[in-house]
C-alpha cells in the first residue's frame, strides 16, 4: 500500500505519496465495525495512497481475513470529476476480479468484493471493499533483502532459490491467464513463512482487458517500472514484470535503491563490481532482464527462471565433491581402481623396499611423550554434530538461526558450579524476541482455554499475561469482545512484555519449541557481532568465550546488591507484577517502564543473525541443573544495557517465580536440531 502514484495533467507532474507514517487522519473504520454482517474489523493495518487495509474476521467461519477499502480521502482528490472517481472504483473492482481468476498458492486469494454503508460523524458513507487472504506476520520479500545487499555469494544464491524463484511460479500462472501485474516490487510479495504471496493487482491489465488508465496517467512504482509502462500503460505485456524482477534481483546484490543514482529509474542496470564467476555470469542476466528496449529484454518470466536455474546449477556443480553427480557404476569402477593401486603399492613396499633399504644404525627411534592430563583437557575437541541448515522458519513464522556448538564458562552467580566450562550443543534460536503481534495471534488461537479476569490472562489457573499499560500512553494488548487486539498497530513490532514464565513457555510449546536454556542464551549472547554489519569494528574473535560477558554480569550484580542491601536481600525485581493477586497493583505502582522497549528489528544481528540479546528487554529462560538431581528453574536473562531501564534490570540469570510478570521482560524461543539436521 505504500506506493507512489504519479499523475500527469496538462503537462504538469504531480506526485501523490501517502504512507502510514505520514498520514495524520484517523482510519475510516473503527475496531468492531461489521461490514454487511459478515466482516468484523479487528485492526487497522495500513493506510496507503489509494486506500486502507484492515485485519478482520469472517464471522460465520471465524476466519481471519484482510479487508481492503477505497479511501474516501483519496477519491476526494479528484474533486467533482465523477469520471475519475468512477475509474478508481472500477480499478478497485478489477483488482478483485484479477485475483479471483488466479488459483495459485503463491498468489493471495480473494474471498469477496462488495460495498457497504457505514455511519461516520452522523453521515452515511458508502465503502467499497475487497476481502482477501490474511497472511500473518506482516513480512514481505523486502525483509529478506539486506539494505546493503548480500555480501556473501552463498547467502545470495540461497535467497534466490528460497525466496526469489518461487515468485516466478505464481507470475507464470498470472501471465498464462493473460494478466500482467505491472507493479511487482518486494513490498508486494508477502511471506507466509517462506511461501510467497503476490498481492496488489490494483493496476493489473492485459491484452483482453479494456483500458482504464488514460494515456496521461502513469501508474505504478517508478523504481521498478519498465520504460514502456511509463510511456503508455496500454503497451505493456509480461516483459514489464520481467523488468521489475530484474530490478528486484539487482537490489538483492547491490542494495536497496534509495535515490535516483542507485535506482536508475526507467533505465537498465548492471552490477558495479562482479568479483566472482557467479556474479560475473549473473550480471548479463540482470542487464538483459532490465533492458530498456523490451524487444531486447528476456522475453518471459519462464525464460528468466531458466537462465537463473542454469547458472545456479552450474555454480553448485563446480563446488560439489568429485564423486557427486557420477553414476553408481562409475563410482564403483573408481573405487576398484583405487583399491588395486593401493594393493600394488603395499606389495611393492613390503617385498622390494624393505629388502633394499635398511635403517642406519646411528638413527635412534624418536621418543614419544605422552600428553599430560591438562594437555588432554585443553586439546579435547567439541563433539561433532550433523550439518544443519543455518536458517529455518518456525511454525509461528519467525526466522530462527543456528548457533554452532561451543563452550560456555558458567558465571560465578550460579553458585558452586560458577567457573565451570560446559559444552553447548548446536541449537536454533529466534532472531528476535516474540512481538506483541505474534503473542496476540497465539492468544486468539487458544481462546477457548483462556480466562481473563481483573486484567490477568489465565489458562487452567496459571497466569500467562498481565494486561494494562506498560507505561503511560503505551498499552499494546487489549481484550475486547472476546478477542485479543493490538491497541495500536505501532506496537506490533515491539517485544511482548508483562508475560509470565508460564505464558512464555506455553507459547513456545504451542509452536513445538521451548525456552532457551541459560547456557544456550549465554552462548548466543557471547557470539561476536558480524564484522560485515559493523565496518568500523577492527576485529571479531569467533572463539570469544563468556569471560567478558561474565564481567558485565558481575558488574550488574554488584550494582544490584547495592540497591537491595538496605532491604530484602533476595534478588527480586523492583517493578514486578504479581498475577497471584486478584487485581492489578495500585496505579501508583504500575506506571510501567520509563519508555517502551525498542522494536525487535532495531538492532544489528550478530555473526549468527541474532538481534537484541543484551540490548533490549530481559528474557525468560530455563536453568537446567548442572549439579546432580538439581531441578530446572525459570530465570530472567539479560537486559537493557546503557538505557533508561538499566537501573532496574535484575542480575542476569536470576531465578524467578514463573507466575510473575515484569514490565521489561519478554522472551524468545529455541529449538533442538532433529535427526534430519533441522
Amino acid at each position: 500500500m505504500n506506493s507512489t502514484t504519479t499523475r500527469t495533467t496538462s503537462g504538469t507532474k504531480e506526485s501523490v505519496s501517502a504512507t502510514t507514517s505520514s498520514r495524520t487522519k484517523k482510519p475510516l473504520l473503527k475496531v468492531g465495525t461489521v461490514l454487511n454482517e459478515k466482516w468484523e474489523i479487528l485492526q487497522h493495518i495500513a493506510t496507503g495512497g489509494k486506500g486502507e487495509v484492515y485485519r478482520a474476521r469472517q464471522t460465520n467461519l471465524n476466519r481471519e481475513v484482510v479487508v481492503k477499502i477505497v479511501s474516501v480521502e483519496y477519491l476526494a482528490e479528484f474533486g467533482d470529476d465523477p469520471e475519475e472517481v468512477n475509474t478508481e472504483i472500477q480499478r478497485f473492482h478489477r483488482e478483485a476480479l484479477a485475483m479471483a481468476q488466479i488459483r495459485h498458492p503463491y498468489v493471495a486469494q480473494v474471498y469477496d468484493q462488495d460495498a457497504a454503508v457505514i455511519s461516520k460523524n452522523g453521515e452515511e458513507i458508502t465503502v467499497q471493499y475487497v476481502v482477501m487472504e490474511y497472511v500473518p506476520g506482516g513480512r514481505t520479500l523486502r525483509h529478506t533483502m539486506p539494505f546493503e545487499g548480500y555480501r556473501d555469494e552463498r547467502d545470495l544464491r540461497q535467497w534466490i532459490r528460497t525466496y526469489f524463484l518461487p515468485i516466478f511460479d505464481g507470475l507464470e500462472t498470472v501471465h498464462a491467464l493473460g494478466i500482467v501485474h505491472r507493479d511487482m516490487k518486494p513490498e508486494n510479495v508477502l511471506l507466509d513463512g517462506q511461501t510467497p504471496k503476490i498481492i496488489d493487482f490494483g493496476i493489473a491489465g492485459g491484452p483482453a482487458w479494456s483500458q482504464l488508465t488514460k494515456s496521461h496517467h502513469v501508474e505504478g512504482t517508478i523504481t521498478y517500472m519498465a520504460p514502456e509502462q511509463f510511456m503508455d500503460l496500454a503497451e505493456t505485456d509480461g516483459r514489464a514484470d520481467v523488468y521489475a524482477l530484474g530490478k528486484m534481483l539487482y537490489e538483492a546484490v547491490q542494495g536497496k535503491m534509495v535515490d535516483s543514482k542507485t535506482a536508475c529509474p526507467l533505465k537498465g542496470v548492471c552490477l558495479a563490481n562482479p568479483s566472482t564467476p557467479f556474479l560475473k555470469e549473473l550480471d548479463p542476466i540482470i542487464q538483459q532482464a532490465t533492458a530498456e528496449d523490451k524487444e531486447k529484454r528476456i522475453p518471459s518470466v519462464s525464460a528468466l527462471r531458466e537462465s537463473l536455474e542454469r547458472l545456479l546449477e552450474k555454480t553448485e556443480a563446480s563446488e560439489r565433491p568429485l564423486f557427486r553427480g557420477l553414476h553408481r557404476k562409475q563410482i564403483i569402477a573408481i573405487i576398484v581402481v583405487l583399491f588395486i593401486i593401493v594393493a600394488v603399492s603395499n606389495i611393492y613396499h613390503h617385498f622390494i623396499m624393505t629388502h633394499e633399504v635398511s635403517m642406519p644404525s646411528h638413527v635412534s627411534t624418536p621418543e614419544v611423550t605422552q600428553p599430560t592430563e591438562s594437555e588432554k583437557t585443553s586439546e579435547r575437541a567439541i563433539p561433532e554434530y550433523e550439518p544443519a541448515v543455518p536458517t529455518l522458519t518456525a511454525k509461528d513464522g519467525t526466522i530462527m538461526h543456528l548457533v554452532p556448538a561451543g563452550q560456555v564458562k558458567l558465571p560465578s552467580y550460579v553458585g558452586a558450579e560458577g567457573g565451570k566450562v560446559v559444552e553447548v550443543p548446536p541449537f536454533y534460536i529466534d532472531e528476535t524476541e516474540v512481538t506483541n503481534f505474534k503473542y496476540v495471534e497465539f492468544l486468539n488461537q487458544v481462546l477457548s482455554k483462556v480466562e481473563v479476569k481483573d486484567g490477568i490472562v489465565r489458562v487452567d489457573g496459571q497466569p500467562w499475561l498481565v494486561l494494562g499499560p506498560v507505561y503511560s500512553g503505551y498499552e499494546p494488548i487489549v481484550y475486547r469482545n472476546g478477542r485479543f487486539l493490538l491497541q495500536d498497530e505501532g506496537g506490533a513490532s515491539h517485544p511482548v512484555v508483562k508475560v509470565t514464565g508460564f505464558g512464555a513457555a506455553a507459547y513456545a510449546t504451542f509452536y513445538g519449541e521451548r525456552l532457551p536454556t541459560e547456557t544456550e542464551w549465554l552462548r548466543a549472547a557471547s557470539r561476536p557481532e558480524d564484522a560485515l554489519k559493523k565496518p568500523t569494528q577492527t576485529s571479531a574473535d569467533p572463539a570469544r568465550d563468556t569471560d567478558n560477558l561474565e564481567k558485565e554480569m558481575e558488574a550488574w550484580a554488584g550494582a544490584f546488591k547495592e540497591e537491595t542491601s538496605s532491604g530484602d536481600a533476595s534478588p527480586e525485581r523492583s517493578r514486578s507484577i504479581s498475577p497471584k493477586n486478584e487485581g492489578l497493583p495500585d496505579s501508583s505502582e504500575n506506571q510501567g517502564a520509563s519508555t517502551i522497549p525498542y522494536p525487535v528489528l532495531s538492532f544489528e544481528p550478530n555473526v549468527d543473525g541474532i538481534r537484541g540479546l543484551m540490548r533490549n528487554v530481559s528474557e525468560w529462560g530455563v536453568r537446567l541443573g548442572v549439579a546432580p538431581n538439581a531441578k530446572p528453574q525459570f530465570v530472567v536473562l539479560g537486559g537493557m544495557r546503557g538505557t533508561m531501564l538499566a537501573g532496574s534490570t535484575p542480575i542476569p540469570g536470576i531465578a524467578q517465580d514463573p507466575s510473575m510478570a515484569f514490565e521489561d521482560v519478554g522472551f524468545r524461543c529455541a529449538k533442538n536440531i532433529d535427526e534430519s539436521g533441522r
